[in-house]
């Protein structure tokens, strides 16, 4: 038998194949025909192509708008459900996207066959909100991931329109996006809408619809794993996690991820006992102080203790950096309860070199440590260099590190035994910070600590005036650092082996 003829392995090939070569397979054979074409219309980025197949499509006169040239025939739809159950995915992109006529969809919903427009839809992405008119007619029993975007307060009555149809349409939908921009949050009676979605497990809404009705729906739904709601736009509105007034016992039970824009979550955790949380990410309203974050770290550790990433930010408010004061090892204390931590980000949280060394010490799962900083110009100092053969010999299995480096070197030119070189080390992001030291000596120094095919990465201070002569400062550092780190090995092994 040709291995070529088997759909099996055709359907395999054709995906990693890109659209010009699957116009090309298309043309070989039937059997080719069949697993190239759904290949080519699994995902679309437009309705064009689908709307193209039952009549032209032309700008109205006067109008930025496209509707069908002519009245839809019955042939246009055997021509359209030949292709139709092919599409997989649709996601509209925010620009670029034509706009509709009213007709179109009205021409389509009088005249379509019975049964879903699209059957096999399993993702739709729809960016411009202003095909909204379009989302109830691609709505089916399949869908699973849906993204709606650009929801404002004059938009929130259709999106309730909208959302209505998801109990009875999508009855196996699993993740709900919506992008709810308008601050000054009406109710919609969201809560309501949301109640019936047995199978959502993921969901993603702005912080100012977290209302409390909202809450006690979202800890009732029983596969809810995931909940983002964070700031995506510059302006802010505070949001405030409700304490719920009844027993929270059987509450969240299932949920595992924690992503949220708000300033009271260590009451909110007090509260529910999320037990089963595995990863908390906290974006702040206003500005912490040293205690708000000791009072944040013991109430993680007592309320949270499966949690394996605990990612925090810091919270400026307008462009002017507001200096911090460093925290020290103490803030962080309750941490050292947390077993199963591996990842730690405390994102523009300055803080000693006793407390770097106090979270390594003590958090005997890290693999992933970023203490990542957005700029130094308020002159709270970066962490030396020399820390990084200190952090290689206390943790040694570290995969990612992040911090703001200060590559002043030693007058003598150091030496580094075993136990201080990194192993596992796939990525050093030395923040935003220029050099203090030639780069030739500094491309040395870590090629003595880092291990080969180790990436040195930066991050880009848009805060500063000299940020890309920063950057540029680094860039001999970043190409010369692979050579030099294969040399280092190379004359290790001949050491080893002599």
């Amino acid at each position: 038998m040709d291995a070529l003829a088997v759909e099996e392995l055709l359907r395999l090939v054709f995906q990693y194949c890109d659209r010009r070569d699957n116009f090309s397979n298309a043309l070989v054979s039937k059997t080719w025909s069949r697993e190239a074409l759904s290949a080519l219309w699994k995902h679309l980025n437009s309705m064009d192509p689908l709307l193209s197949l039952l009549a032209p499509l032309v700008k109205e006169r006067e109008d930025v708008t496209y509707a069908f040239e002519r009245p839809l025939w019955s042939h246009d739809w055997t021509v359209f459900l030949k292709y139709s159950w092919r599409v997989h995915s649709i996601s509209f992109p925010l620009a670029g996207t034509k706009l509709y006529s009213h007709s179109v969809f009205t021409e389509i919903a009088l005249n379509k066959p019975q049964g879903d427009l699209i059957p096999n839809l399993r993702n739709l992405v729809c960016q411009p909100y202003s095909l909204r008119d379009f989302i109830p007619l691609l709505l089916n029993r399949r869908l699973v991931d849906l993204t709606i975007a650009g929801i404002t307060g004059t938009s929130l009555p259709k999106a309730k329109s909208l959302l209505s149809y998801l109990p009875v349409r999508c009855p196996m939908l699993s993740r709900l996006d919506l992008w709810i921009t308008q601050y000054e949050y009406k109710e919609i009676g969201l809560d309501k809408l949301l109640t019936p979605l047995s199978r959502l497990t993921e969901l993603e809404i702005a912080p100012a619809v977290l209302t409390p009705r909202v809450m006690h729906t979202l800890a009732c739904l029983p596969r809810l794993q995931h909940i983002r709601s964070t700031h995506r736009w510059p302006v802010r509105s505070q949001n405030q996690l409700s304490r719920p007034p009844v027993d929270t016992s059987e509450r969240f039970t299932s949920l595992r991820l924690l992503e949220i824009s708000t300033d009271n979550v260590p009451p909110f955790l007090e509260t529910y006992k999320l037990n089963n949380l595995r990863k908390l990410v906290l974006e702040p309203d206003t500005r912490q102080t040293r205690e708000h974050h000791f009072r944040f770290f013991e109430i993680i550790s007592s309320c949270c203790p499966q949690i394996e990433t605990l990612r925090l930010k810091h919270c400026r408010n307008g462009s002017e950096y507001e200096k911090i004061p460093l925290a020290t090892w103490e803030s962080f204390a309750p941490l050292r309860h947390l077993t199963r931590l591996t990842d730690l980000s405390l994102i523009d949280l300055p803080m000693t070199t006793s407390a770097l060394f106090y979270l390594a010490e003590n958090l005997p799962s890290l693999t992933h440590l970023a203490l990542r900083r957005s700029s130094t110009i308020d002159g709270t100092p970066a962490f030396p260099i020399t820390v990084l053969p200190q952090l290689a010999v206390i943790r040694p299995q570290l995969v990612y590190l992040c911090l703001c480096l200060n590559t002043s070197l030693p007058a003598s030119a150091p030496t580094f035994e075993y136990n201080e070189r990194f192993r596992c080390l796939a990525e050093l992001n030395v923040g935003p910070v220029g050099l203090h030291s030639p780069a030739p000596e500094v491309a040395t120094y870590l090629s003595g600590i880092l291990p080969a095919g180790c990436r040195l990465s930066r991050i880009l201070d848009g805060w500063s005036d000299d940020g890309e002569e920063r950057w540029d400062s680094w860039e001999p550092v970043i190409n010369t650092l692979p050579a030099l780190m294969v040399n280092q090995m190379t004359s290790r092994e001949a050491g080893s082996a002599s």
